[in-house]
């Protein structure tokens, strides 16, 4: 049997208790776990968005793609995180990719549902997803892209040492030369 321990480990911490047996049982069936290698796409814009992603190792990002061909990363999720599009289960407008090898747990909707509704704390943790993203939505329309930058610094210092700096402009949806800019500044004050 596969090892769900990281996965079980976050349903006790949402419990506030240990878990039993038979919820253990229930939880791992409703979860498929599978290694990806970096630069792997699980959801494609386009297609029918089933699923919520739930990372044990490794780094993922959201992404979309304007009609220049454009990526633009939305965000960025790492170790003991959700990703998906919150608009499940309709058609996506979104990309998901692996940025490092990963594993990753994914479920159906449906299956989430169950779990939504009998793991009442487990809606508190997604609502934070949402207000995560509501306040990147924000920050994107209202902050320049040095602000961004000094956020994400502050807000997730150890993302900046495993992104490329190409990952990162596109976050912050400035090009390369930009960010280079930004930080020259930045070391310039330091």
């Amino acid at each position: 049997m596969e090892n769900y321990d990281v996965l079980l480990s976050y349903f006790k911490h949402i419990k506030g208790a240990p878990l039993e047996a038979a919820e253990m049982q229930e939880i791992t069936s409703y979860f498929g776990k599978r290694s990806y290698k970096k630069k792997t796409l699980l959801m494609r814009a386009g297609e029918a968005n089933t699923k919520h992603y739930y990372i044990e190792k490794g780094l993922l990002r959201l992404y979309i793609i304007d009609q220049s061909g454009k990526e633009f990363n939305i965000l960025f999720a790492s170790e003991r995180q959700w990703i998906g599009d919150l608009g499940t289960p309709a058609e996506t407008p979104y990309y998901i990719e692996t940025v490092e090898d990963s594993i990753v747990y994914s479920i159906a909707e449906e299956d989430f549902n169950v779990l939504y509704k009998r793991y009442i704390k487990l809606a508190q943790y997604i609502r934070k997803s949402y207000v995560f993203l509501q306040k990147r939505f924000v920050s994107i329309l209202s902050k320049t892209a040095e602000e961004n930058y000094e956020e994400l610094v502050a807000d997730h210092p150890g993302l900046i040492q495993r992104l490329p700096q190409y990952q990162i402009s596109s976050y912050l949806g400035v090009t390369p030369v930009f960010l280079s800019k930004i930080l020259a500044k930045r070391a310039k004050k330091d």
